[in-house]
């Protein structure tokens, strides 16, 4: 699995465009939390909270589901799958080196996603030290990476296809989960919507129903790589 993994992080490290979205995703960041850090009619706490805020987290993380998009989008798209297959063989081996590379990828594009927030707020006047809510960002921002990242491995892997893969992992959070909110439907529901509120409630409840999503696309995924691939 160790050779497996490294095969994975080899591919991942090669490609420019894993390095052009890693950064992008801060700059994002940055800019959603540079502009609330100049409301110094807030208080700092409340500044900060708010640059987390569900479409500004999807949108700042698009980035990082894009390489897990890619992850699998680009190796049907390219046919690399044959090669990828035939390197690692057992479908088990090829999504869990997948998995631990993109889920790795993305807890360091979440905590950078806090670093440059902890930054706006310096440039925007007033550092923020609170250190028990910056833990508690940091811990929420990876999980909400991580989970979001690892579905649109999920996704791609099923749908063979990077462009549907990522036209829904925006969709999702941004569209329908809308709709359902209008809906009223039970917030704990709301996969996107729910596990941003780890990030300044601290309820570890709240990821579980995008956990469950990603477990759902996970386990399709590997089916799927049995059935096409294997």
């Amino acid at each position: 699995m160790l050779d497996a993994v490294r095969y994975e992080f080899v591919r991942l490290r090669s490609l420019r465009s894993t390095w052009v979205l890693f950064a992008t995703g801060p700059v994002i960041q940055f800019l959603f939390a540079l502009i609330w850090a100049t409301h110094h009619d807030m208080p700092v706490q409340t500044r900060f909270d708010n640059a987390f805020l569900g479409l500004f987290l999807v949108l700042a993380l698009l980035p990082a589901m894009a390489v897990g998009v890619a992850a699998f989008g680009h190796e049907y798209r390219y046919r690399t799958i044959v090669t990828t297959t035939l390197t690692l063989r057992a479908p088990a081996r090829i999504l869990g080196a997948k998995a631990v590379v993109i889920a790795l990828f993305a807890a360091v594009s979440g905590a950078a996603l806090v670093a440059v927030t902890l930054l706006a707020e310096v440039v925007g006047g007033t550092a923020f030290t609170d250190g028990g809510a910056i833990a508690q960002a940091f811990a929420g921002t990876v999980v909400f990476a991580v989970l979001s990242s690892l579905l649109g491995l999920g996704v791609a892997a099923v749908t063979r296809n990077a462009t549907v893969a990522l036209v829904a992992m925006i969709a999702f959070p941004t569209i329908i989960e809308t709709l359902l909110a209008l809906g009223k439907v039970d917030p704990s529901l709301i996969p996107f919507s729910s596990a941003a509120r780890l990030i300044t409630t601290g309820h570890w409840s709240s990821p579980l129903a995008l956990l469950v999503l990603a477990a759902v696309f996970l386990a399709a995924s590997w089916v799927t790589l049995r059935r096409r691939d294997a």
